[in-house]
C-alpha cells in the first residue's frame, strides 16, 4: 500500500506519547486527592458525632418519658425507679434500667459475677425501668430466687451480660472519658476508680451509659440520715421545675458539677475532700462528645438535651437561710455556705429541688 512508505505518517506515529501518566502528574493527582480528604475528614467526624449526639438524646428521650410512664403506676409517683440489691450499694444510679453489668467481678475472670450483674440481684430481671420499655421485662436468673437458673457453665449469667439494649447505650460510649474523680467515699457509695482502668464501655460495665440524678444531703453529720435533694424518691408534681431539673444524664458528667471547687471549700462536706481536690486538677471534663463539659442529659419533664456543665454557680439572688426548708442548711454556717453546698444548678440545668422540702431515705451518713 502506498501509504506505508509515507515519511510524514511515520513521524506522526514517532512523537505520538505511550499510554498513561507521567509520575509528575501522578503525584499533582494524589496531592489533590489528600488535600480533599484532609478538608473533608473532620466535617465527616463532625457529622457522624453529630449522628450520635442525636442518637444519645433520643434514647434519654425515650428513657425519660418511660420514666414518667412508671410514675403514673409506681404509688410513689417516681420518675427515676427505686432498684433493690443485695447490698447497701443499690442506691439506685446505676441499677434504675439496663443488662447485666460486667465490671469489678467477684471472680476477675468470670464477668458474669459482676457486682453490678445478675448474680447481685442487678440483673436486667431487677431493673425496675426494663419493666416499663420491655413487654414482660426479662426472666429471672438470679441465684438468691426461688427458681435460680444459671444454665448450663452459667450461660444465662453470661447472656445477660451480652443483651443489646440500645436504648440504654449511648453510641459514643467509650468508657472512662477523664475529668478527675479519684474516690467516692461513703457506705452507700462506691469508689469510683475501678472504672478509670476499666476495658469496658459504661454501658458493659455499669449495665447502662446513664446514670440517674441522686443527689443527697446530711449537713455532714455522720450517722445523720440521707435527705434526697433530687428527683430520686420525690414525687413526680413535687419537683419544682421540670423542665430545668436533671433526672437522668450521661455518666461522664455525673461530677461535672463540682469542676472548679477547691479543696476544703464550705461544701467539702457535700462531697469527700480527695473527691473536690481530684476534680479541680483537671483544666477539661470532656465527655464522650469531644466537647469540653458538653453532655447530653433528660430533664424531668421529658425533654432532653446538651447542656454545658462546667462546675455550678451559685443561685442568684442569696436565697436566705431562711428560704430554705427545714434542715436543709442542717450544718451550714451561713447562707452562702448552704447556696454552694445544696443548690446545684447551671445554665438551663439544676441537679437540685429546692425549695421542694427533701425526701429522708433509708440510707445514712457514715463521714
Amino acid at each position: 500500500m502506498s501509504g506505508q512508505n509515507d515519511p510524514a505518517i511515520g513521524r506522526g506515529l514517532a512523537g505520538r506519547r505511550p499510554g498513561g501518566f507521567t509520575l509528575v502528574e501522578l503525584l499533582v493527582v494524589v496531592s489533590i486527592i489528600a488535600l480533599l480528604i484532609a478538608i473533608l475528614l473532620p466535617s465527616l467526624r463532625k457529622a457522624r458525632e453529630q449522628a450520635k449526639v442525636a442518637a444519645c438524646l433520643a434514647s434519654l428521650t425515650g428513657i425519660s418519658k418511660a420514666g414518667l410512664t412508671y410514675a403514673t403506676d409506681d404509688p410513689g409517683e417516681n420518675i427515676i425507679p427505686v432498684a433493690m440489691a443485695l447490698d447497701d450499694y443499690a442506691s439506685g444510679s446505676l441499677e434504675w434500667g439496663g443488662k447485666s453489668g460486667m465490671g469489678e467481678p467477684i471472680n476477675p475472670r468470670d464477668p458474669s459475677t459482676s457486682i453490678y450483674g445478675t448474680t447481685r440481684y442487678r440483673g436486667p430481671a431487677h431493673r425496675p425501668m426494663n419493666f416499663a420499655l420491655f413487654k414482660g421485662g426479662f426472666k429471672d436468673h438470679n441465684p438468691y430466687t426461688g427458681s435460680p437458673d444459671p444454665g448450663p457453665g452459667n450461660i444465662n449469667y453470661h447472656s445477660d451480660t451480652k443483651l443489646d439494649l440500645p436504648i440504654y447505650r449511648c453510641p459514643s460510649d467509650t468508657g472512662y472519658a477523664g475529668g478527675g474523680f479519684l474516690y467516692i467515699g461513703g457506705r452507700h457509695q462506691r469508689d469510683e476508680r475501678p472504672f478509670r482502668s476499666s476495658p469496658y464501655s459504661a454501658y458493659d460495665h455499669y449495665g447502662v451509659s446513664y446514670s440517674a440524678n441522686l443527689f443527697f444531703i446530711t449537713g455532714g453529720i455522720s450517722g445523720k440520715q440521707l435527705r434526697s435533694q433530687s428527683p430520686y424518691l420525690l414525687p413526680a408534681s413535687r419537683i419544682p421545675v421540670p423542665s430545668e431539673t436533671i433526672s437522668f444524664q450521661e455518666w461522664p458528667s455525673r461530677f461535672a458539677w463540682l469542676w472548679g471547687t477547691w479543696e476544703g471549700s464550705p461544701c467539702a462536706w457535700a462531697e469527700r475532700d480527695d473527691l473536690v481536690e481530684s476534680t479541680t486538677r483537671f483544666n477539661t471534663i470532656p465527655g464522650w462528645h469531644r466537647r469540653s463539659f458538653g453532655f447530653d442529659v433528660t430533664f424531668a419533664d421529658g425533654h432532653a438535651e446538651m447542656v454545658e456543665m462546667k462546675g455550678c454557680m451559685r443561685p442568684s439572688p442569696n436565697l436566705g437561710l431562711s428560704n430554705y426548708p427545714a434542715g436543709v442548711c442542717e450544718g451550714s454556717v451561713n447562707a452562702y455556705e448552704c447556696d454552694q453546698c445544696v443548690t446545684i444548678r447551671g445554665p438551663g440545668w439544676r441537679l437540685d429541688t429546692l425549695p421542694t422540702p427533701a425526701v429522708l431515705t433509708d440510707w445514712f451518713f457514715d463521714g
